[in-house]
């Protein structure tokens, strides 16, 4: 996990779902959309910190200027602020590829975010019962039964962007801006 001191303020994060979509409208004027690709997020980050902080920085982009992946929070983001209390459980194995997770009984809301254990792809729920959830995107890799689904303190297993400018600015205050986005295994 990709973790900072005190001394280096992480500041301006932002994230954004890339979602390829298909659109095309019909002669008869119904408008017809599909996903034509894999659905991902990306996100932004910018670092601040005084000179005594450098060491700590440098050590971040030896290890993850390339390519290799790393986990952050999502900050404010990663906190649960709904209704679903406890612990929340896949009641079947389901496969790669399908989008409905049967569950024992569950609060959670539709637009709320997820994750399950065995991988750190972030699921949007599109559609739920008492006892069922549907995703977007389509599950990535099998959920076990009884598999623990993550709808707290989620975090995002992001890759550095190779277009990252790793200039590093000298002065009292240094700012340097990242670009990541979501390692999908």
């Amino acid at each position: 996990m990709a973790s900072f001191s005190n001394q280096i303020k992480i500041t301006n994060f932002q994230i954004k779902s890339t979602e390829p979509v298909y659109s095309n409208q019909t002669w008869t004027g119904q408008r017809i959309m599909r996903s034509t690709g894999i659905q991902y997020y990306e996100i932004q980050f910018q670092l601040s910190f005084n000179p005594v902080s450098v060491g700590e920085v440098q050590n971040f982009l030896a290890q993850y200027s390339q390519g290799k992946p790393f986990t952050f929070s999502l900050g404010l983001l990663s906190t649960y602020r709904g209704t679903q209390t406890g612990s929340l459980t896949s009641t079947v194995l389901v496969n790669k590829g399908n989008r409905v997770i049967n569950t024992s009984t569950n609060t959670l809301a539709v637009g709320e975010w997820i994750q399950f254990t065995n991988h750190n792809k972030i699921y949007r729920i599109i559609e739920r019962t008492s006892t069922s959830i549907t995703i977007f995107p389509v599950l990535q890799n099998t959920v076990q039964a009884s598999e623990i689904i993550k709808y707290n303190n989620l975090m995002i297993e992001a890759v550095l962007d190779p277009d990252n400018e790793y200039t590093l600015p000298v002065g009292n205050i240094m700012n340097m801006t990242f670009k990541a986005t979501e390692n999908i295994t």
